[in-house]
């Protein structure tokens, strides 16, 4: 899922939000379903440090919807599902962000998936 940054979110520091760029497209690395009265919510790697977020799709407009096929319905056990990368499920976010090197490796490895994934979608049929 391809997406673009649209609308400018709340942000307290100063100057300009460092997060993302008005019209600026970004990968989708997950959508979230928060339990009901929440905002639906989306994984993409912030400007500042490329360090994956999740954010409100409402700030965005979904430019390309297709998913790759090995994305999995995930349950968090807590009224929140997602769909993302298998890779993603489990404790793969505690370790990511506790600088897990295997966690570190994995994420390259599924970004580089998932580019793939779009680049073909980009190319004609006929050139693939």
């Amino acid at each position: 899922m391809k997406v673009r940054y649209a609308r400018l979110r709340d942000y307290k520091g100063q100057g300009d939000d460092p997060s993302f760029t008005i019209g600026k497209i970004y990968i989708a690395l997950g959508v979230r379903f928060p339990p009901e009265g929440r905002s639906v919510m989306i994984t993409v790697q912030r400007d500042s440090d490329s360090t994956p977020v999740l954010v409100e799709l409402q700030y965005f407009d979904v430019i390309d919807p297709a998913v790759p096929n090995y994305w999995n319905f995930l349950d968090f056990d807590s009224g929140s599902y997602s769909i993302a990368p298998r890779e993603f499920g489990g404790d793969f976010w505690d370790r990511f962000h506790d600088a897990d090197p295997d966690a570190e490796r994995t994420f390259r490895q599924v970004i580089k998936r998932i580019e793939v994934f779009h680049a073909e979608l980009a190319t004609p049929l006929a050139a693939r």
